[in-house]
């Protein structure tokens, strides 16, 4: 997911298996404990079942005391837009590298507004109990505010983008 720019950030993702993947991105924002990368697809990708094309612009939203990020991406063409969110932790926010670890559990909002929980089948059998239960306790977050969650990342990305 390359994009060009001057203000170049890695974000790295770090899986449950140990696993690592970087991804260089272009630095919208970094204050305090809040941040915004903006990455351009170099290849078509689906999110779920929805197709997302070479060219797209990814909007990730980090925060250090949240249990989730949250990738957003919205269509010239109408209003749409589609929200993912990512259980996560360990997230550290520097200007060169956004790092965090990917829980596997993810809630994707889809341009109807229809909530799909996803991955909950990549979770191993042998996470801790403490794990599990950060991870249903972060879900729940989620599924219980991701209206105000949503609106809060739209007031925060038309500053960072216009």
């Amino acid at each position: 997911m390359p994009s060009s720019s001057t203000n170049q950030c890695i974000e790295k993702k770090i899986l449950l298996s140990g696993a690592v993947q970087e991804y260089p991105c272009q630095l919208m924002h970094l204050h305090d404990r809040f941040g915004v990368l903006r990455y351009v697809l170099d290849r078509e990708y689906f999110v779920s079942d929805i197709p997302l094309n070479v060219g797209d612009i990814t909007y990730a939203l980090y925060w250090i005391d949240r249990p989730y990020t949250l990738y957003t991406w919205r269509w010239e063409r109408s209003d749409d837009a589609l929200y993912y969110f990512n259980i996560a932790d360990n997230i550290s926010l520097t200007r060169d590298e956004f790092i965090w670890r990917d829980l596997a559990v993810d809630i994707l909002i889809d341009t109807r507004k229809a909530v799909r929980v996803l991955d909950e089948h990549e979770l191993p059998s042998d996470l801790s109990h403490e794990l599990r239960k950060y991870i249903e306790r972060s879900k729940s977050l989620v599924l219980g505010h991701y209206p105000e969650i949503i609106s809060e990342a739209a007031s925060l990305l038309k500053k960072f983008t216009s």
